[in-house]
């Protein structure tokens, strides 16, 4: 946020309580264990040297695509981060005999004639479906034109997600399989009847495209050395300073100040008062302005091996759709290692996510993170060291930006950072507005 504004000739004060980065921030194995177990616990020595570690408390992976990724690019961080692929992209799914199956998200014509996931039948289809999308330009009219040799154009504005899947004559288990894989719509079939399928189409040609960004992708995704938490906040320091702006890390805020209209107008630190035309903040800066929306267990461990059935990933992102784990809200993991810095060599470490569906009442974090992520804890064991952690979601109550103050909403237990850059966005075009 205070990067884009920067890149735009804004002069920016960007303050943080905590270290950079904040609640987003990553840390080293010494302070999670500070932060999750108690602030004189000592960080296990087996685990190797604890500032090996660089544990994102909200990890985020960057698909290489759309308008995300240029939004780095546009606002100068991208040439002050080094993002490297992120090895593979994987779904979760139970078999017919109700067993579990990890499995990666088909993308190519490779993927589904390798693939164990799709009827026989529905191989040739889904080839089929992924050569349209080859060749789909939503500018031009033309590309909207589908079948061999009966022609059809589709009116993707009108048409269901269902709908859109069943032109294509594929079966409910392959229909679900794409629209929770490229598609990232984690839902059921009755729920795809209300997405629209321009939408679905735009998410599945974005993953496709997302492997031509760079050399010898394996995935969609990329994601920082040194975790996306702390090297994001130093990245944003460059650009707000290299604009004139200036970035403070443990600076203690007193308040937010209002002018005699009731509007934001700066910030109270230390007894110093500083003017600004818009005031950003974070939910823990201002508690009374914002409503909880629900809490995030978070499971952060340390393995010495790849998570099982992840087909010996170096990095990869799982996601466990609810509706292959009975549950109401899906679990999204990521793990990685020494590729991007994050652990020591031969140390992976995973983190798994969800919303709490159950009580927490009397209960530990590391066993609410066992009840919630219970699908997770297979491909887990043998576990090296397991923490956990329950934070809650905010977001401002209200009109908030009427009077002047923006209230950046927490980061929630996905992995995409879609979220994210939609939430800076929607701040940064209000911010801008507001000050013409």
């Amino acid at each position: 946020m205070s990067s884009m504004l920067a890149s735009q000739g804004k002069r920016v004060l960007h303050l943080d309580q905590e270290a950079p980065g904040g609640e987003s921030r990553s840390v080293d194995m010494q302070t999670l264990y500070e932060r999750l177990v108690g602030p004189d616990a000592a960080a296990d020595p087996k685990l190797g040297t604890a500032t090996d570690y660089n544990v994102d408390l909200t990890p985020k992976a960057l698909m290489a695509s759309g308008k995300e990724l240029q939004l780095l690019v546009n606002s100068g961080l991208w040439k002050h981060m080094d993002f490297r692929r992120v090895h593979r992209s994987l779904i979760y799914r139970l078999k017919p005999d109700g067993s579990t199956d990890i499995h990666r998200i088909l993308s190519n014509s490779e993927d589904v004639l390798k693939t164990r996931m799709l009827p026989a039948l529905d191989k040739a289809k889904v080839i089929k479906l992924f050569f349209w999308l080859e060749q789909f330009d939503e500018k031009d009219p033309a590309t909207f034109t589908a079948g061999t040799i009966t022609k059809k154009r589709l009116n993707l504005q009108k048409l269901s997600a269902l709908a859109f899947f069943r032109f294509w004559d594929l079966q409910p288990e392959t229909i679900v399989l794409l629209a929770q894989g490229m598609g990232g719509y984690l839902c059921s079939l009755k729920e795809l009847k209300r997405v629209p399928a321009i939408d679905l189409v735009r998410s599945m040609k974005r993953y496709k495209d997302s492997y031509r960004t760079f050399p010898h992708m394996t995935s969609p995704y990329v994601f920082p050395a040194g975790g996306l938490g702390t090297t994001l906040a130093k990245a944003c320091t460059k650009v707000v300073e290299g604009a004139g702006g200036a970035s403070f890390s443990r600076r203690p805020i007193d308040s937010i100040a209002y002018d005699e209209a009731g509007r934001a107008c700066g910030v109270c630190s230390e007894g110093v008062t500083v003017k600004a035309d818009a005031v950003i903040a974070a939910p823990a800066y201002v508690p009374e302005r914002v409503e909880q929306q629900g809490q995030v267990v978070r499971l952060f461990a340390v393995l010495s091996h790849a998570p099982h059935k992840c087909k010996d990933a170096r990095s990869c992102s799982l996601v466990i759709p609810a509706t292959q784990c009975g549950r109401s809200n899906d679990i999204f993991v990521f793990s990685s290692g020494a590729s991007h810095g994050v652990a020591p060599a031969g140390k992976w470490l995973v983190t798994a996510a969800t919303r709490i569906e159950g009580s927490t009442d009397g209960k530990t974090a590391l066993e609410v993170a066992k009840r919630e992520l219970a699908a997770v804890l297979p491909i887990l064991r043998p576990t090296r060291k397991m923490l956990a952690e329950i934070t809650p979601i905010y977001a401002a109550r209200g009109d908030a930006a009427a009077d002047g103050l923006h209230i950046v909403p927490s980061c929630d237990e996905t992995l995409s950072f879609d979220g994210v850059a939609a939430d800076a966005e929607g701040i940064f075009d209000a911010v801008v507005e507001s000050s013409e």
